[in-house]
């Protein structure tokens, strides 16, 4: 179902769709993502509409490619010149000489995905157009720091519109660029259909909520990729594709530690969740996800002496949340790739609480993301039951104490004579606490002595526990 920030789009535009557009700012952080390209050429070739690339665009995304490859030349670069100094053998050389071969790879990876990828090619009259926009300060152009700018953006605006034959009706931009919208206002044409990359699965196609079966083969399939390890967001087989993810560096806390770099997400640790599941009118299955995943990171520390020491270590327990498009065939998924191309990330350890009674609310929220009862949630105070749609019963009794712990929540799920009880308890920690101002900080902790949560978060563990029983890995 689309959100009311983005309702599907008109049943006229759905229907009479020619092309979906994208531009350089529709991907994440303006960098081409060759694979979500790829998924959504196959779409439109499924749906009989076509994915337009406009050739400024595509220049664009090149150039922004080049720029990746020279500031990892330039890492690689100077790690060679360390493993040469240390005697150990060199990888092998950079298959690309210059910005201009990396440029020709990316327009050529980009025109191989004809036909459902059309390039538009920019024509000598748009272009002389678009760079009057830019000389004389027409919309979309404008002004940065005394530097005249916009004549691509205008290009390839001009260009599509012509591709669409001035149809505004009959194409779709995929992103959230004010600037699109000023070209269109300042040309005195209505206002373009322009949809964020997150949003377009929904407002293109009607969604509905999938059977308790697909549902299922949902979960299996996530519970398969538990204990892999990812390479760049990607499982081994890269049957999962998780979407990029904001800087890792960010959640490193460790004081000791003056520079960090290259963090990574690592091995898949459990899955402790999966909501919003729908499914269009064509099949294809989406659904929010949340992962504990590990992250692995290097960097340098002061010794006491005041030389630099290089070190790496292991970040444990980063919640990964992303909306995954799944692949079936015969009722089993096959794969998964991030919808929007970008997840985020938080640090799920080391998390406290200002009042023991927002800790239980926000433990029991957690059970939204067991699926089969998140419509549904019967647990809203100490005690309760749900009962799941595929015959697990869930309840949870809330015994509270006057000192530590300060409450503890036991939960039991049982199915016919099956059960098993997860116990967590809120408890106050006194290392959090400055004896100065004990008042200013968080320092209500949940904690659980069962072996399964030993490596969860506690407030992920009875999701992450519950799913572990009601779908568990088949090598169980």
């Amino acid at each position: 179902m689309a959100s009311r920030e983005h309702p599907p789009l008109p049943e006229s535009v759905r229907h009479g769709l020619r092309a979906i557009v994208f531009d350089t700012n529709s991907f994440p952080r303006g960098g081409l993502d060759l694979g979500l390209l790829q998924e959504w050429a196959q779409r439109a070739l499924d749906d009989d509409f076509e994915v337009w690339v406009a050739e400024p665009v595509l220049w664009e995304l090149a150039e922004h490619a080049a720029a990746s490859w020279e500031a990892w030349r330039a890492s690689t670069n100077r790690a060679r010149k360390s493993m040469q100094a240390a005697g150990l053998r060199i990888p092998s050389d950079d298959p690309y000489s210059s910005r201009a071969e990396v440029m020709a790879a990316v327009d050529t990876s980009v025109r191989s995905l004809a036909p459902s990828v059309r390039i538009i090619a920019l024509d000598g009259d748009l272009a002389v157009e678009a760079l009057r926009d830019q000389v004389q300060i027409r919309p979309p152009a404008k002004k940065k720091s005394d530097v005249k700018t916009g004549a691509a953006d205008s290009a390839w605006i001009r260009q599509v519109l012509r591709a669409a034959d001035n149809d505004i009706d009959s194409f779709v931009i995929v992103g959230a660029d004010a600037d699109v919208y000023e070209a269109f206002q300042g040309w005195n044409r209505p206002k373009p259909h322009m949809v964020p990359l997150h949003a377009l699965q929904g407002t293109l196609f009607v969604l509905e909520a999938p059977s308790d079966e697909i549902k299922d083969a949902l979960v299996r399939f996530l519970q398969s990729v538990v204990g892999q390890r990812l390479e760049a967001g990607r499982t081994p087989d890269e049957d999962l594709i998780l979407g990029d993810v904001a800087v890792l560096t960010e959640l490193v806390d460790d004081w000791e530690d003056d520079q960090i770099r290259d963090v990574e997400l690592g091995r898949i640790r459990a899955v402790v969740g999966m909501n919003g599941v729908k499914i269009s009118r064509r099949g294809l299955v989406t659904a929010q996800v949340f992962l504990l995943v590990d992250a692995e990171y290097s960097g340098w520390s002061i010794d006491e002496d005041g030389t630099l020491v290089a070190h790496s270590s292991s970040m444990p327990q980063i919640l990964v949340r992303d909306v995954l498009g799944f692949t079936l065939d015969g009722g089993a998924v096959t794969r998964a790739r991030s919808e929007t191309g970008q997840a985020t990330t938080l640090r799920a350890d080391n998390h406290a609480y200002s009042d023991p009674s927002d800790a239980l609310v926000e433990l029991i929220d957690t059970l939204r993301l067991i699926p089969g009862a998140e419509d549904d949630l019967g647990l809203m105070a100490d005690t309760g039951s749900i009962t799941y749609s595929n015959g697990f019963d869930l309840t949870l009794e809330v015994e509270h104490g006057g000192g530590d712990p300060h409450w503890t929540a036991t939960f039991t799920l049982s199915r016919e004579e099956w059960s098993a009880t997860l116990e967590v308890r809120c408890e106050w920690d006194s290392l959090r606490v400055p004896y100065e101002e004990p008042d200013l900080f968080p320092a209500y902790v949940l904690t659980s002595d069962e072996a399964y949560a030993q490596n969860i978060p506690a407030e992920w563990a009875p999701a992450a526990w519950a799913i572990n029983h009601m779908w568990p890995p088949e090598s169980t």
